[in-house]
């Protein structure tokens, strides 16, 4: 069975699911809305580290872009 190989392009699919898990860590741990979690999350470094396919930050798990995101 060959698994598609991810790319530029399609890698976005993986996206979301650890963008809502990330913000739901950020809104639970500071108390705030759910607007100002995803804008917290929208302007770190991580998240435009995260739309690039070629870093391989999507293979992390939340709980991993969280941790890095909060020693940064």
């Amino acid at each position: 069975m060959n698994l598609p190989e991810i790319t530029q392009q399609n890698f976005r699919i993986l996206l979301p699911g650890k963008i809502a898990a990330v913000v739901e860590k950020i809104q639970e741990a500071k108390n705030c809305s759910d607007k100002a979690a995803l804008l917290e999350f929208y302007n770190s470094e991580l998240y435009q580290e995260l739309e690039i396919e070629a870093t391989k930050r999507w293979w992390e798990s939340p709980a991993q872009l969280y941790s890095e995101l909060r020693q940064k």
